[in-house]
C-alpha cells in the first residue's frame, strides 16, 4: 500500500510485499515464494515453496480420531501430540498424510536452508535461538 500510495517506508525493515500487480490484476505473479509457519510464540515449526512443504519435530495438538465441534465450539483433541519432520508434495498430497523426504532429499536440503535463514533472522523458540532482526515489541507512552 506504501508504494502505492507514494509513501516513504520506514528506516526499519517491515513485513510485506508489493502487490501492486495483483491488484492491478495480474494474477500470474506471486508476491511470495517462501512461506514461514510460526506458531505459538515463535516456533518455525514448517517452511514452504511452491509445491513442498517441510514440517518440522514439534508439539502440537490433533483433532485425529476425535468428532468434530458443534455451534462454532471446538471439538475434543490430544494436546500433547508430537509431530515429526516431513516432507509433503502439496500438489499430490494436500493433506499431508505421506511423508516424502526419503524419496527428495535435495527438496529436504533445499527447504532446510530457507528455514535456516528464517532462523537467522526471526529466531526459532523450537531451536532455542534468537534471529538477528528480532525486536522488542513496540510500546506506546502514556
Amino acid at each position: 500500500m506504501a508504494k502505492l500510495c507514494g509513501a516513504r517506508l520506514p528506516k526499519q525493515q517491515i513485513d510485506g510485499v508489493d502487490w501492486i500487480a495483483l491488484l492491478k490484476g495480474d494474477n500470474t505473479v506471486t508476491p511470495r515464494d517462501k512461506f514461514y509457519y510460526y506458531y505459538r510464540r515463535n516456533s518455525l515449526e514448517a517452511v514452504r515453496q511452491g509445491e513442498w512443504k517441510l514440517v518440522f519435530a514439534h508439539p502440537g495438538r490433533t483433532y485425529e480420531g476425535f468428532l468434530p465441534g458443534q455451534n462454532g465450539k471446538p471439538g475434543p483433541s490430544t494436546e500433547t501430540h508430537e509431530f515429526a519432520t516431513a516432507l509433503y508434495d502439496l500438489r499430490r498430497d494436500p493433506g499431508e498424510r505421506y511423508d516424502v523426504r526419503e524419496q527428495h532429499p535435495d527438496i529436504v536440503a533445499k527447504l532446510e536452508q530457507i528455514a535456516e535463514e528464517a532462523r537467522a533472522d526471526l529466531g526459532d523458540d523450537l531451536q532455542k535461538r534468537t534471529g538477528a532482526n528480532v525486536r522488542e515489541v513496540g510500546r506506546v507512552s502514556q
